[in-house]
């Protein structure tokens, strides 16, 4: 699938050597190779100097091949570098990876991505941000503290919406610490 990618103009063209947003970006593990992954930019597709008014998108797609079988892991990923949880709508950040998903993934680049040839084996959302302030006051936070700690707030919203689907697989949007790290699948 990676060839893939890079064989077909317009999705070479998105292709990123990170995938950040001002203070907030997306850490790899250090065994990763860096030919096991590619990180798309998928708001550069749906940007308005490309389209004439755009759909919302998501920061970056996050495609990488796993070395344990010969599937691939695929992560949405939104990132808001936003001081309080006023800086983002649950509705606009839903709409954005609905776009990737389904039009994206499934219609205009669907020959790549939805290409039965290719397993897939994880789909995961993830909308980094850190509105709470959470990562400041308590800077050895783990994701799990996290999770029972934006309970109540606007974030517990992505965890009770209907998951998206792609491919079989089922995905909620996942609120995430800055700087979530992808590991080696």
């Amino acid at each position: 699938m990676l060839d893939a990618i890079l064989q077909d103009t317009e999705l070479f063209a998105l292709c990123r050597g990170e995938c950040s947003e001002n203070n907030v970006c997306i850490e790899f593990d250090e065994l990763m190779a860096e030919d096991k992954f590619l990180i798309l930019k998928t708001d550069a597709y749906y940007s308005s100097s490309r389209m004439h008014n755009p759909p919302p998108s998501l920061d970056c797609l996050i495609v990488v091949e796993c070395e344990m079988n010969p599937c691939y892991d695929f992560y949405l990923i939104e990132m808001k570098d936003i001081r309080s949880p006023d800086g983002f709508e649950v509705k606009n950040i839903r709409k954005k990876f609905a776009t990737v998903i389904e039009d994206f993934l499934k219609n205009k680049f669907g020959h790549v991505f939805s290409n039965p040839d290719y397993c897939l084996n994880t789909f995961k959302l993830y909308f980094v941000s850190d509105a709470c302030r959470m990562k400041k006051k308590f800077p050895a936070m783990t994701q799990d503290e996290y999770r029972k700690k934006i309970l109540g707030t606007k974030y517990e919203t992505f965890l009770s919406m209907k998951p998206f689907e792609f491919r079989g697989k089922k995905a909620m949007i996942d609120p995430r610490l800055p700087n979530p790290m992808i590991e080696v699948c």
